[in-house]
């Protein structure tokens, strides 16, 4: 007779990779266990031996941006996310977090988000008399991605492929003659690109 034994496993770890601008999820990142406690690489290393898989703990987001980690021993971890078909528009995010278990030595479950940075060019679009310009077409040449100011004059164009090579943006709007400006657009990170402004003549 066949006997079926039932194995539970318990989420330890569960959270949500989101665009750090737009605030959306993000599909397909990568969120990877990149340090760990000694009990972890332990097993980690006993499951290389049995399957050969030799790579850090690793899994993907959903469609929705959630992810989430089974049967982590309790202790501190550090996640890593990126998105390897999109490294010139998006950056990586890190952070650390510790799954704590309880007196009964259950494991419980820890939440985490992380924002993942990307390229973004930004500024404001004002006349020679410092008033704000609504709906200046703003693009970089060589591209398809352009946008519009508002009606405060404020533009943002989000994910534009980074590189160490300067580009340049044209602004033309309605009554104005058109500008433009050299930008060097920098890896995505944490800190956010200077803001591109621009002066329209009448």
């Amino acid at each position: 007779m066949v006997q079926w034994q039932l194995i539970r496993h318990q989420v330890a770890l569960a959270g949500q990779v989101i665009n750090a601008q737009t605030k959306k999820a993000i599909a397909k990142v990568e969120v990877m266990i990149t340090k760990a406690p000694d009990a972890f690489t332990h097993r980690l290393g006993l499951k290389s031996l049995q399957h050969g898989d030799r790579s850090p703990y690793l899994t993907r987001t959903a469609f929705d941006g959630y992810f989430h980690f089974w049967d982590l021993p309790e202790g501190e971890y550090t996640l890593t996310a990126s998105l390897p078909n999109a490294s010139r528009r998006y950056g990586t995010a890190m952070i650390t977090v510790t799954v704590p278990s309880n007196v009964e030595g259950k494991i419980i479950m820890t939440a985490v988000d992380m924002e993942l940075p990307i390229t973004v060019l930004k500024g404001n679009i004002s006349n020679q008399n410092g008033e704000p310009v609504f709906m200046a077409e703003v693009r970089v040449k060589g591209s398809t991605e352009s946008t519009f100011s508002n009606d405060k004059g404020q533009y943002s164009l989000i994910g534009l492929e980074s590189s160490e090579i300067k580009r340049i943006a044209i602004v033309s709007a309605q009554g104005y003659q058109p500008t433009s400006q050299s930008v060097v657009i920098s890896h995505p990170s944490t800190d956010l690109q200077p803001p591109l402004n621009f002066v329209l003549q009448g």
